[in-house]
């Protein structure tokens, strides 16, 4: 890429939220089910994605109020907290 993607033009193509239960409750138990991460590390020393007692994925990932681009060219995407809606 020539040009460096901003948070902005990311959070318009990906969206990394569980869908609201009230709105769509269908979607939010498909999400719920099958695109949550966890639980591992020391909750689950057993999963498969546990290394030293660690998960290997980062797992889990601190609560952002906005997208942020790293050095590493892998985003830190939205992750909001229920105080920040």
């Amino acid at each position: 890429m020539i040009e460096k993607i901003t948070p902005n033009r990311i959070d318009e193509i990906i969206s990394a939220e569980i869908p609201d239960i009230e709105i769509d409750k269908d979607l939010n138990d498909i999400v719920s089910k099958n695109m949550i991460h966890g639980p591992c590390g020391s909750l689950n020393n057993s999963s498969l994605c546990v290394s030293d007692g660690k998960c290997t994925k980062r797992y889990p990932r601190d609560l952002l109020a906005k997208t942020i681009t790293s050095n590493d060219a892998y985003p830190l995407y939205q992750r909001r907290s229920t105080e920040d809606g």
